[in-house]
């Protein structure tokens, strides 16, 4: 993951929501190029570098997976 020049205003409210019990998966939504990408990226970065946590970003417009249901 790449680091970044400036940090999200959003990124440590994220990452005290997916470290604090009980940890829930969280939706970040939004209007278009209004930064929710580089979001969560800052975050998984966050999540890997401060606590150890490894995370995994799964875009819903290009999931990885290749079984997709048609």
């Amino acid at each position: 993951m790449p680091m970044y020049k400036f940090k999200r205003k959003r990124a440590g409210a994220l990452v005290q929501r997916l470290t604090e019990p009980p940890r829930m998966m969280q939706i970040v939504a939004g209007p278009r190029q209004t930064g929710k990408t580089v979001l969560v990226h800052q975050t998984c970065l966050d999540l890997e570098v401060d606590f150890g946590i490894n995370s995994d970003f799964n875009a819903a417009d290009a999931p990885k997976s290749s079984n997709s249901i048609t």
